[in-house]
């Protein structure tokens, strides 16, 4: 019906936007009815609309179980009304919108029944969804499709069937305990309550609703399901944690009337006394809500607000292709794309093709379900002897299939051109590398990925002045402090080689290649460097098969001179992350002393004051190497006692403010600062102490001698005194 008043996707967002957005009347009018308050309801409604898990949902593309929280909620306002045929109307929208609410429309039954004590309303609405549930789940996709729910798998760390399931709640508990446990569902429920202040949590009777969505989503081995501010799972969960805050202000009101929050209270009239109060609870959850909404909402100003998409050549360029594909054909798009080419009989998510004629993809979008790789596997097989499709029309990552023997079966260099960049583009990183016998970095940019978290996306650009003579593998990664990658195109490898690999690539162009979103977070915290390597072999890991590095700029290079350190970036703000400049100024300390007649310390840093045990020893190295260093040595700093023994101590590669800086990638005559902690055990007993600092090479364990030094009292052969460490309690 709605495509009557407009044939197009767009008409399905503006009316979930709007069946999303009524859901707030019938919070309105529930609070209303039992806080007998306009501005506590009127509070309610806001809370609403700004609950991040409502509005991820919607922005979600269309999905049906979208609008169930508004027919959840009317269902429940007219349950407690006791108008029954409403409460049929809307409870019966509700269960049309996902096989799984109605056992949420099941639980509002238990409540006519138990509490409400409408018991004839309760049987019926017992029975009518719990005869649908099982139709639904265990009948209808063996009947239609052959085939058992296609979510079970999603639970079989739980048992082998969901009888199974069940009798493993009773008799191993501990596998559900240690899934929640595993999944984090403590975070799951701060995240879902916060937004009105914890209030649910009063009325916990009416949480309960919600029990059949919360362990469809924690008991779930599925990761997205248990996103509580964004996708569409935590949106069934919204009506009873709506409800639940409404009934738990009203306990909470009537708790405060009873102690009379203060003796200035207790003199003014009892009316006085509940508008005070419904002022203060109204202003908390509107607080809450803002609060909440401030990190997490997608309105403007909330933390996962990007403004209005940009609407590009590329997105225009897909009319092109929408409008070759004919009404009857059976197509199979991507999952991107299917809203734009829906309205036709038959249309499948690829890569399901079945009995398509006809397959639209973009793989400049997100590959979901297939890995990059195999969507490019995917599309030599289609357009292989026994794949039976050509190529009808292809450009700028676009590929149009057809059921045709008369079309060509390669893709034309048009196809290519979502990889190319205008001539006399310009990074907003101007990093210029030359890889011997490679291609040639010109720069970077680093963008925000289409994630809750905004994950980092590097873009690194290529030119090539000659066509290159073999396969190359590009190879941006991410590494931490001390060197180790943490993030490699091993498993998420950028997609323009895959598509358009270096040898096809032309003189003058230039490429860009991006980065998969990633969440470096758990390995790096907020702080991580991107670095870069060209391999001979498929998996650039290996230095060996690296191709060296002729020209960097001055920026550091290491792994035998094959990677480059291009820059470090630190998280500043959600949506923020800057670049970390190397250090530079003159030392707290001057001094003078060298190792090995090569490395020359002209400075330190140390703490001028007492420290404690237990805290930490900051200090400072400054370094500079007086001609190139060919192999990676460690640093290592003692702290020691009167007696010369060692009281603390710590080892490590040498790094500077951005990070990862090994001594193969210093650059003659360029200063090194390197500023560590060493952890100071609880036990060190108080007095004075003394900091000495040397280097060994680590294969070996050999240490570098001293060549030099202008405060020899307290130094050795292979270490230098950098200054006395007071400890006190």
């Amino acid at each position: 019906l709605l495509y009557l008043i407009y044939p197009g996707p767009e008409i399905l967002f503006i009316f979930q936007s709007v069946v999303v957005a009524l859901g707030a009347i019938p919070v309105f009018a529930l609070a209303r009815r039992a806080l007998k308050s306009d501005w506590l309801a009127l509070v309610f409604a806001l809370a609403y609309l700004l609950m991040p898990a409502v509005q991820g949902a919607t922005l979600l593309d269309f999905h049906a179980v979208t609008l169930a929280p508004t027919f959840l909620l009317a269902a429940f306002y007219f349950l407690e009304t006791r108008r029954a045929g409403w409460y049929a109307l809307f409870a019966a929208l509700a269960v049309a919108c996902k096989e799984d609410i109605t056992l949420l429309v099941m639980m509002m039954g238990l409540y006519a029944l138990l509490i409400n004590r409408q018991k004839r309303l309760g049987w019926v609405t017992l029975a009518l969804t719990g005869l649908w549930a099982f139709a639904a789940v265990f009948v209808i996709p063996p009947l239609f499709a052959g085939t058992d729910n296609i979510h079970w798998n999603r639970y079989s760390h739980l048992g082998s069937s969901p009888a199974n399931i069940v009798l493993n709640l009773f008799i191993q508990p501990q596998l559900f305990i240690n899934h929640l446990i595993a999944v984090n569902a403590v975070g799951y429920f701060r995240l879902l309550l916060a937004p009105t202040a914890y209030t649910a949590l009063l009325n916990p009777v009416t949480l309960l609703l919600a029990l059949p969505s919360l362990g469809i989503n924690l008991l779930s081995s599925f990761p997205p399901m248990q996103r509580v501010n964004s996708l569409i799972y935590a949106a069934p969960v919204v009506p009873a944690v709506m409800i639940s805050s409404i009934y738990g202000t009203r306990n909470l009101r009537r708790w405060l009337a009873r102690i009379n929050l203060s003796n200035l209270l207790a003199t003014r009239s009892l009316t006085w006394q509940t508008q005070a109060t419904n002022l203060l609870l109204g202003g908390l959850i509107l607080a809450a809500s803002l609060w909440y909404h401030l990190n997490f909402g997608y309105l403007p100003g909330g933390g996962q607000y990007r403004g209005w998409e940009e609407v590009a050549n590329h997105h225009r360029l897909g009319e092109r292709f929408f409008a070759q594909i004919p009404p009857q054909a059976k197509l199979s798009a991507m999952d991107r794309l299917n809203p734009h080419v829906s309205g036709r009989q038959t249309l499948y998510i690829f890569d399901r093709v079945d009995d398509a004629d006809t397959i639209l993809l973009d793989v400049t979008l997100d590959s979901w379900p297939l890995h990059p790789v195999a969507l490019r596997d995917r599309v030599k097989d289609l357009l292989g002897d026994d794949g039976g499709f050509g190529v009808q029309d292809a450009a700028d990552g676009y590929l149009l299939l057809s059921k045709n023997p008369n079309l060509p079966r390669q893709l034309p260099d048009s196809f290519f051109d979502f990889a190319r960049m205008p001539a006399g583009f310009r990074p907003e990183f101007e990093t210029p590398v030359t890889f011997d016998g490679g291609p040639q970095l010109i720069g970077f940019d680093l963008k925000l990925g289409a994630h809750e978290k905004f994950l980092p996306v590097a873009t690194l650009y290529w030119r090539v002045q000659t066509p290159l003579a073999g396969e190359l593998t590009l190879w941006p990664y991410f590494i931490d402090r001390n060197g180790h990658a943490v993030e490699t195109p091993t498993e998420r490898p950028p997609v323009t080689p895959i598509w358009y690999p270096t040898s096809r690539w032309q003189p003058g162009e230039i490429i860009a290649v991006s980065t998969l979103p990633v969440d470096l977070a758990p390995a790096v915290g907020d702080e991580f460097t991107l670095a870069v390597a060209v391999s001979t072999a498929a998996d650039g890991n290996d230095p060996a098969q690296r191709l060296s590095v002729t020209d960097a700029a001055n920026l550091p290079v290491f792994d035998n001179h094959t990677a480059v350190r291009l820059g470090t970036f630190r998280r500043t703000g959600r949506k923020i992350y800057q670049p970390v400049v190397p250090e530079s100024g003159p030392p707290q300390i001057p001094r003078q002393a060298q190792f090995w007649n090569l490395i020359n310390l002209q400075g330190v840093d140390v703490p001028d004051s007492p420290l404690a045990p237990g805290g930490s020893l900051p200090f400072g190295l400054y370094w500079q190497s007086s001609a190139p260093i060919t192999v990676d040595l460690t640093t290592f700093a003692h702290l020691q006692d009167s007696g010369g023994n060692v009281a603390a101590q710590l080892d490590w590669g040498p790094q500077d403010t951005a990070g990862y800086r090994p001594t193969s990638s210093w650059i003659p005559g360029q200063t090194i600062i390197d500023h560590q902690q060493i952890p100071l055990p609880q036990d060190l007993p108080p007095g004075d102490y003394r900091l000495v600092v040397g280097w060994y090479y680590a294969p070996s364990g050999e240490r570098l001698p001293v060549t030099a030094n202008d405060s020899p009292k307290y130094s050795t052969a292979n270490t230098v005194d950098i200054g006395p460490i007071t400890i006190r309690d």
